[in-house]
Order: structure tokens, then sequence, then C-alpha cells
């Protein structure tokens, strides 16, 4: 069976979040705030797409494309800066919900 590279990232290329106050490693915990803000970004999206569609539901493909596109672009790229992928699920989650 073949073995893991054990080779280590040097840590000039990992980026980080640091609070400049206290020099602490707040990455993580920058991620999970900035997921929870997304969220709510999301979910606001889909009340207003909700809101048109009822306004008039013969237009079900345009309000529910331009709500998946909003949300792709609002929770996509550099949504988290560098960890972005982190909100990939959370995308995905959130599109099928204006299906």
């Amino acid at each position: 069976m073949k073995e893991k590279d054990k080779t280590i990232i040097d840590e000039s290329l990992t980026q980080r979040v640091i609070d400049p106050n206290t020099g602490r490693d707040i990455t993580g915990e920058f991620i999970n705030q900035r997921l929870i803000e997304l969220e709510s970004v999301a979910e606001k999206i889909i009340q207003t797409a909700l809101k048109e569609f009822k306004q008039d539901q013969s237009n079900r493909k345009k309000v529910y494309e331009k709500a998946y596109w909003k949300i792709h672009s609002e929770l996509g790229t550099g949504s988290i800066g560098p960890a972005t992928a982190a909100a990939g699920p959370l995308m995905e989650k959130k599109k099928t919900e204006i299906e």
C-alpha cells in the first residue's frame, strides 16, 4: 500500500485570519461567522424570490433563474476569501431551496 506524502506545506503559502489585537489565529471562527452571514444573505434572496413569484406566478422560471444566479454570485467566488470552498455546500443547499 502506498504511504501518504507527509510533506508539510510551506507556512508562507497558507492563508490565515489573524486577530490584529491578540495575534491569535481565528481562521475557523472567521469562516464560521461568514457562513452564518452568507446563510442570512441567501435567505433574503429566497424571500425576495418568493415575493416576486407571488406577485406574478407566470414568471416562475425567470424568478428562479434570477435567484439561483444571485445566490451563486453572493455565496460563490470570493465570499469567504481563501476559504470560499467552505461555502459550496451552503450555496448548493440554498439553490435547491428555491426550486
